[in-house]
């Protein structure tokens, strides 16, 4: 399949721009990349690119949002398919986070550019999953089965920049002594975080 013809497909044209910039995005972060290095990996004209995208800075945003897109999806899932509120989607939900970020390290370094370059733009999907997910808390709060007197976001907060910062500084942390692997990490967190948010005696 030659580029012509490509370009007539609008949904393969910006998915081959999608794929490039991701690419390009997770080896060397948004500050970077240039734009006709991106047309060239995306074998695509710049024209093109803000056809579909308008600018570099959207389709950054757009990169984002593809990546995160299939833990959102889950996630939003597990609260809709759940019952009554309990502790026990707090804890399901930190080891799917966990899961996610271990089997997609590209999101990982995505995340950890966006951390470095100082990108504080929050996304649409991150604050309805945080929305969603206090709100859960705060319902399992009012039932007793979670401490009233801790912050729901500050709750989500914790798991979040836990696993988040465990897989973006493992190639630091795995040296030291007796760390282990990543499930007996997570265990031992899940000790701990889960012994942290249950009601006092």
């Amino acid at each position: 399949m030659n580029r012509k013809t490509q370009t007539r497909d609008p949904e393969l044209t910006r998915a081959r721009i999608l794929d490039a910039a991701e690419e390009l995005f997770v080896e060397q972060g948004f500050s970077a990349v240039k734009l006709s290095e991106l047309a060239r990996a995306a074998e695509v004209t710049k024209s093109l690119i803000h056809h579909h995208f308008g600018s570099k800075e959207q389709l950054w945003e757009a990169v984002k949002n593809r990546a995160f897109e299939r833990y959102f999806q889950a996630q939003m899932a597990m609260f809709e398919e759940a019952g009554e509120p309990d502790a026990l989607l707090l804890r399901r939900s930190v080891e799917a986070y966990f899961h996610f970020l271990r089997d997609n390290p590209g999101v990982v370094r995505l995340f950890a550019w966006t951390h470095l370059e100082g990108d504080n733009h929050c996304s649409d999907l991150d604050n309805q999953l945080v929305g969603a997910g206090a709100e859960w808390i705060r319902q399992t709060q009012r039932r007793g089965l979670l401490r009233s007197d801790v912050n729901p976001t500050h709750v989500i907060a914790v798991f979040v920049m836990t696993c988040t910062q465990w897989f973006e500084a493992k190639c630091h942390h795995q040296h030291w002594p007796d760390m282990g692997s990543d499930e007996a990490f997570l265990e031992d967190f899940m000790k701990i975080f889960m012994e942290g948010v249950t009601p006092r005696k």
